[in-house]
């Protein structure tokens, strides 16, 4: 297999694209199994559909990912869509699109698994497979090409992706999906080929394939797969690895149930991940723990679809809060029903941190309400506001849709509910709304899946309504995109026929239509496939549906009856509850029977300390009389050239916080620990020699410090020195900024050497090389194309300017640049004042003040002399653990001066 390495097939090139760490792997916690010659491994690819900041905050994928590489046999690596300029970045290079952790061609591994959460996503997946140089059509696919499956939430209707994939997986991985793959893995090492293995496949009693029957592959409907012990045995782990790129949701998250007991008519997620099962306390704690102590989070969701719903909510809470307040974690909860929201549960989500306040209300009519089978108590939810404002939250979001399958009329329209909702709510609460309004499309495998569809016009029409009736400053509204929906119910409840529109507009230029701004471009692609389609598609999207025709879905079946669809129904018609799932509910569904029912069964229960806690409680330095400030060197290669700034310091946090280091905290409502970075970093500089600190509240040895920290860092990113020196809270901390002077840097230019040299003569490099400027050049002997370049910090991005204008390209396209030191100045003209006019500031009402001004006195000398401050200035610069070293030398004195002052002191009040 002919691996790819990004680093060295695009180089500088990668700083033409936005997030470049997105396509180089390396993150923390990531599986690599190396390649051998002889090693066997099933190849499999994990793919997301979307761009890595998405897929990285999706649990699905970490769960695949970690699941099957705990089996031995097999490998599973990632793989996300790309943003155009990187696809424009593969096309440059002739390269094909590759997994994260090894670099292997997606046409060379043997099974591509893409994971759907949404039906947008299916340009995404043509694009990852065209990138990828794997046929996008399963009929075009032979011997030598992989196997394309997909699976989620979003694929349990295949019938519009059915040209794309060779077979989905419907239901939950963990219901017997790591099984067959391995199972595969193992006919592989065995000498299967493409068809042994795609039979195989066909014939699980979860697996949907085109054509399937009883005599192909024994069975002609997939039926969904479930985890029956979830919550009763550990969870695949889903928090690693952690991303290089900050994704949308940057936050812990715990499954603490799976499926919900409400039964929303509307809801296609709350029928697929039936029956409602909850997770035991113990094992919400061992996942916490994992969370916080080696992963570093310090917000955690805890995540369901209804979570208010599990079994004794607020007592998990009380207990997490217990065990967690110390280190700063918070807690939150999703989107929450109004009706499962109480009072004591908002004094318990705002212990730490206050999270969003959240509501669901879908729409505000009561009888509306009972034909989705959901309540919303309109004064409860005036309550739980009211108290909230009390306790400091100032704005709530409120989720609304249109199109729902009401009976309107002139008086009472959708839109109009919603705005006489808003307003009457915020006279009453007077607090900041933010509201989102969608338009609801009806899914397969619900209670609505029959119903019509609103077209654009008259989605456009309410959600107008909406925004011109709510009054700006109260209320922010956010309204989803008409043609977003539009395509959604197209993707969603189409049929076999879509797939042509699909590839169509694909072949255009759709890319990324999950995201509003790229359909809003591709918008013109869909609309001509739609024209080219021998089909009416807004007919096909829109209509009706009879309660006795078969649908492009019906062979698959999520487990709930048609018969029960249809009763649900009835009782939407008739404006009629239906109780909550449990165990010996009266309104059998299908789903639950002798291996898989409602498990709410969480009586209270003895926790135990699964995992050592971190003893990294957040310490601010308030009453710490001696601290010890940590001076380090770290390098930024190997990758760790395009990880931002923001992203550099995401990771340090978060190595601190997992580790044991006695880190001081800064205070205020979300402490973070004390860090400071000499300066920042280009994309695409490398670097031996970045220089921070931090402070600590107990001295430690430079060698556990480091060890400490580069255990929970990324490889391209390691601490390789580090100074200690003790300080004291009685005067200010030298920041490591106004120490800088410059940097030296190995410049390797990509031009001719001639070029080089012209550039050094013409105009534009003069104000670098006059003596003034303090910089220096020197070409290096062996190779005419490096230059060592020691530049003063103000000099530093004029001359990369200077360059960029003289060879009319960007940077990275001229040179590659690797620093090599950073360099502090000898001396920072006014530190002897600000020591004497702190201590002085501190000791005034001691006595024997005069000694102390004496002591200080003997400081100045241990200082540089102004006129050696002078010739340093001359580009004598230093290295900055030098600089420290001196300024450690005047602290200790300074502080066993004071100490030996406060003894003194307390001798003659003995006297």
């Amino acid at each position: 297999m002919n691996l790819i390495n990004p680093l060295s097939l695009f180089g500088n090139d990668l700083c033409s694209v936005q997030n470049p760490s997105a396509y180089i792997g390396g993150e923390f916690g990531s599986v690599v199994k190396n390649h051998t010659s002889s090693d066997g491994l099933f190849n499999y690819c994990i793919a997301f559909p979307d761009v890595y900041t998405i897929g990285m905050a999706n649990q699905a994928i970490k769960i695949i990912y970690n699941g099957l590489n705990k089996k031995s046999n097999i490998r599973c690596e990632r793989v996300f869509a790309v943003e155009t300029d990187f696809e424009d970045l593969l096309k440059k290079h002739d390269a094909p699109l590759y997994t994260l952790e090894t670099g292997m061609p997606l046409n060379q591994v043997d099974m591509i698994g893409f994971s759907i959460g949404y039906e947008l996503g299916i340009t995404g997946v043509l694009s990852i497979l065209d990138l990828g140089r794997v046929p996008l059509l399963k009929k075009d696919r032979g011997e030598s090409d992989p196997i394309v499956v997909a699976g989620g939430c979003g694929a349990t209707n295949p019938a519009p992706f059915s040209d794309f994939f060779d077979a989905v997986f419907i239901g939950e991985a963990e219901g017997g999906m790591f099984e067959l793959i391995e199972e595969l893995a193992e006919m592989k090492k065995n000498g299967a080929g493409r068809a042994e293995l795609l039979q195989h496949l066909s014939e699980h009693p979860s697996i949907w394939t085109e054509g399937m029957s009883e005599e192909k592959c024994g069975h002609s409907v997939a039926r969904r797969a479930i985890w029956s012990d979830f919550g009763k045995l550990p969870s695949v782990e889903s928090f690693m690895p952690l991303p290089n790129v900050k994704p949308v949701q940057d936050h812990g998250v715990v499954e603490i149930m799976r499926g919900c007991p409400n039964g929303c008519r509307f809801c296609h997620a709350g029928v697929y991940y039936r029956p409602q099962r909850a997770k035991t306390k113990q094992l919400i704690f061992d996942d916490v723990d994992k969370l916080v102590n080696e992963a570093g989070y310090r917000e955690i969701s805890l995540t369901s679809l209804s979570s208010a719903d599990y079994p004794n909510i607020e007592d998990l809470l009380d207990d997490l809060n217990a065990r967690y307040k110390s280190q700063n974690v918070s807690f939150q909860l999703p989107s929450l029903k109004v009706n499962s929201f109480s009072l004591p549960l908002l004094e318990k989500l705002s212990e730490v941190r206050k999270s969003g306040l959240t509501f669901a209300v879908e729409t505000p009519e009561e009888a509306w309400q009972l034909r989705l089978n959901k309540e919303v108590y309109a004064q409860h939810l005036v309550d739980v506001i009211l108290d909230a404002k009390k306790r400091g939250w100032n704005k709530a979001k409120f989720y609304f849709m249109v199109g729902l399958p009401f009976p309107e009329t002139e008086e009472l329209t959708e839109e109009k509910a919603i705005v006489d909702f808003l307003i009457d709510l915020q006279n009453r609460t007077r607090i900041q709304c933010n509201v989102n309004v969608g338009t609801f499309i009806p899914k397969p495998h619900t209670a609505y899946q029959w119903v019509r569809q609103i077209s654009p016009e008259e989605s456009e029409r309410k959600l107008s309504y909406i925004r011109d009736h709510l009054p700006r400053g109260k209320f922010h509204v956010g309204t989803h995109d008409v043609n977003t929906s539009y395509l959604e119910g197209l993707l969603s409840r189409g049929d076999k026929r879509a797939g042509k529109v699909i590839l169509s507009a694909y072949k255009k230029g759709a890319r990324l239509d999950a995201w509003e701004n790229h359909l809003r471009e591709n918008l013109k692609h869909w609309e001509s496939a739609f024209a080219e389609a021998d089909f009416d598609v807004k007919e096909s999207i829109l209509r009706e549906r009879g309660k006795d025709e078969v649908l492009p879905w019906d062979d698959v079946s999520l487990g709930v009856s048609k018969n029960f669809y249809k009763k649900e129904w009835d009782k939407n018609e008739k404006e009629e509850l239906t109780p909550k799932c449990k165990p010996d509910c009266d309104h059998r569904c299908g789903v639950c029977n002798n291996k898989t029912c409602v498990n709410i069964d969480n009586k209270p229960q003895d926790v135990q300390k699964s995992i050592q806690l971190s003893s990294n409680s957040v310490y601010p330095e308030w009453n710490i009389p001696v601290m010890y400030r940590v001076i380090f060197q770290f390098t930024k290669k190997n990758g760790g050239e395009d990880i931002s700034h923001l992203s550099q310091i995401e990771f340090f946090n978060r190595a601190v916080l997992k580790s044991s280091l006695p880190v001081i905290y800064t205070t205020g409502f979300n402490p973070l620990p004390r860090l400071e970075f000499a300066s920042t970093l280009s994309l695409g500089i490398s670097s031996d020699a970045e220089i921070a600190s931090t402070v600590l509240y107990e001295n430690i040895t430079e060698s556990d410090f480091i060890s400490s920290l580069n255990r929970h860092l990324p490889s391209s990113i390691q601490i390789q020195k580090a100074f200690v020196f003790p300080v004291t809270n009685q005067r200010r901390r030298e920041s490591l900024s106004t120490g800088l002077w410059g940097n030296v840097y190995e410049y390797s230019f990509k031009c001719p050497v001639g070029e080089v040299k012209h550039f050094f003569d013409s105009e534009l490099s003069k104000p670098f090389l006059d003596k003034s400027s303090l910089c220096e050049f020197s070409f290096d002997d062996s190779d005419g194309n490096k230059v060592l370049a020691k530049l003063l910090f103000q000099k530093d991005r004029p001359f990369r300017n200077a360059l960029e204008e003289y060879f009319g390209k960007k940077i990275w396209e001229i040179v590659t640049i690797h620093k090599i030191q950073t360099l502090a100045k000898p001396d920072i003209t006014g530190w002897t004042s600000e020591i004497n006019a702190a201590y002085q500031s501190s000791l005034e009402n001691m006595k024997n003040h005069s000694e102390m001004l004496e002591i200080n006195a003997r400081f100045k000398e241990k200082i540089l002399k102004p006129e050696e401050n002078m010739k340093a200035a001359n580009a004598n610069a230093i290295s900055y653990f030098e600089l420290y070293q001196r300024i450690a030398l005047v602290n200790k004195e300074l502080i066993s001066q004071r100490d030996s002052l406060m003894e003194k002191k307390a001798d003659k009040k003995r006297m």
